[in-house]
C-alpha cells in the first residue's frame, strides 16, 4: 500500500508541474505576437511609398533648327581622257615626266611618232597644190579672149561663139585645186596628230606605250584624269530635295562639306559647292542628282584624291518651332510620352519634319511649348499613369 500511494502522489506532482508550465507559456507567447505586430506596420508603409515607376525625362522647347542634308558619293575628275592615236607609227620620244602618277600641264608634249613618210606625203601635197593651181591659171588664160580675137568673132556676127565654150573644163580645174587644198590640210593635220599634247592639266592615271612600240591608229596613248576640278555626284531623295533652299541657287553654288571618315588620323574635311541639279529623277532608285564641285582638289592641305568616297552635308532651309528629341523618345507605337504637371504620362502623335545625328526633329504641339518628354517609353505605359520623373544631369536640350 505505501509503494501504490507513492506512485500516485509522483504522478499528481508531474502532472501540477505540466499545468503550471503551460500557464506560464500562454502569456509569452501572445506577448511576442504584440510585440512584433507593430513592427510590421512600418514595412508596410515604406513599401507604398515605392510603387511609382520612374521614368527618365528630357526637358524640350521649341527653337529653330536647321536641316543638313546628307549624301554620299565618289570623287571623280571633270575630264577623264583615254588619248588614242590618229595615225600609226612608231614612238621615237617620251616626255620624261610622262609616267604614271605625275602631274603634267596643259600643252606638254607626251610623245612623238617617226613622222618621216608624213613628211614625205606633205610635200606631195603642196606639190599637187602647186601644179593644180598652175592649172588653174592657165585655164583662165584659154578662157580670157585677147582683143585681136574679140574684134574677129565680132565680124562674123555670130552671138552664140562670143562666149567661150569652156565652162566644163573650168569646173575640173576648180575642182582639182580644192582636192589639192584639202589634202595638203589633212597632210598638215597627220603631221601634227603624229605628237600627243596635253588638252589640259592632268596626271597621269596609266600610260599604254612604250619607247619603240608601234601604234596602230585608234591605239591608245594613256588615260589621264583633268586635275583642275573634282566632281561628286551625291544622289539625294525626295524627302531630303525637300529640306533644299527653295529660293534658285545663287551665282557660286550651295556650299558644301566633305569628309572622309576612313582616313587614318581623324576625320578630313573639304569645302566645295553644288554647281548643278540633274533634271531628272532616276527611274531605279527614285532619286535625284545634285553635283559638287571641288576646285584644284589635289592642291589641298589634304589632297582630295580620285576615287575617294566621301561623305557630303548641305545646308538645308532653317525651321521655326521645333523640337529635338532622342530617336529613342519614339515608341514602337509611333507615340511621344511626356510628364505632365501633375507627374501623370501623356501622349502624342508626332509629326517628324527631319531626323539627323540621332536625333528625331518634330513640330512642337499648338497647346505646348516645353514639355518633359519620356526618353525611354514602354509599351504598357497608359495615359494617366502617375509616375516620378527622373532628369539626368546631363539632359538632352
Amino acid at each position: 500500500m505505501t509503494l501504490l500511494n507513492n506512485r500516485l502522489l509522483i504522478t499528481q506532482l508531474a502532472f501540477c508541474g505540466l499545468c503550471a508550465a503551460i500557464v506560464f507559456a500562454i502569456p509569452s507567447l501572445g506577448g511576442a505576437d504584440t510585440k512584433d505586430s507593430p513592427a510590421a506596420e512600418p514595412t508596410q508603409g515604406a513599401s507604398a511609398l515605392v510603387t511609382l515607376p520612374q521614368v527618365t525625362i528630357t526637358s524640350v522647347k521649341a527653337a529653330s533648327y536647321t536641316h543638313i542634308i546628307t549624301g554620299h558619293g565618289t570623287v571623280s575628275a571633270t575630264h577623264t581622257l583615254t588619248l588614242s592615236s590618229e595615225v600609226g607609227g612608231r614612238v621615237t620620244r617620251l616626255h620624261p615626266d610622262f609616267k604614271q602618277g605625275e602631274r603634267l600641264s596643259a600643252g606638254t608634249i607626251l610623245a612623238r611618232l617617226d613622222d618621216t613618210q608624213l613628211q614625205q606625203t606633205l610635200a606631195n601635197a603642196e606639190v599637187s597644190l602647186a601644179q593644180a593651181i598652175l592649172d588653174a591659171e592657165a585655164e583662165k588664160l584659154q578662157g580670157d579672149p585677147n582683143k585681136m580675137q574679140w574684134r574677129q568673132l565680132a565680124s562674123t556676127d555670130s552671138q552664140d561663139v562670143l562666149q567661150p565654150l569652156r565652162a566644163p573644163q573650168q569646173q575640173v580645174v576648180a575642182a582639182q585645186l580644192n582636192l589639192a587644198e584639202a589634202q595638203l590640210n589633212s597632210a598638215r593635220y597627220n603631221l601634227t596628230a603624229s605628237q600627243f599634247t596635253l588638252p589640259f592639266d592632268a596626271t597621269v592615271v596609266k600610260r599604254s606605250v612604250q619607247p619603240g612600240s608601234y601604234v596602230q591608229p585608234g591605239s591608245a596613248i594613256a588615260t589621264l584624269y583633268s586635275t583642275s576640278q573634282a566632281e561628286i555626284t551625291i544622289e539625294l531623295s525626295a524627302e531630303q530635295w525637300q529640306h533644299l533652299p527653295t529660293e534658285s541657287m545663287p551665282e557660286g553654288g550651295w556650299h558644301v562639306t566633305l569628309s572622309d571618315t576612313t582616313h587614318v588620323g581623324g576625320q578630313t574635311q573639304w569645302h566645295g559647292r553644288v554647281s548643278r541639279l540633274s533634271q531628272y529623277i532616276d527611274p531605279q532608285s527614285r532619286q535625284r542628282l545634285a553635283i559638287v564641285t571641288v576646285d584644284k582638289p589635289l592642291d589641298q592641305t589634304q589632297p582630295l584624291y580620285f576615287g575617294s568616297y566621301v561623305q557630303a552635308q548641305i545646308q538645308g532651309i532653317k525651321q521655326d518651332d521645333l523640337w529635338r528629341i532622342p530617336a529613342s523618345a519614339l515608341s514602337q507605337q509611333n507615340l511621344i510620352w511626356y510628364v505632365d504637371k501633375e507627374n501623370r504620362l501623356a501622349h502624342f502623335t508626332p509629326q517628324i519634319q527631319f531626323r539627323q545625328h540621332g536625333d528625331l526633329y518634330i513640330n512642337a504641339p499648338t497647346d505646348l511649348h516645353q514639355a518633359n518628354i519620356v526618353v525611354r517609353p514602354l509599351s504598357a505605359y497608359l495615359d494617366g499613369m502617375k509616375v516620378t520623373p527622373i532628369q539626368p544631369e546631363h539632359s538632352h536640350d
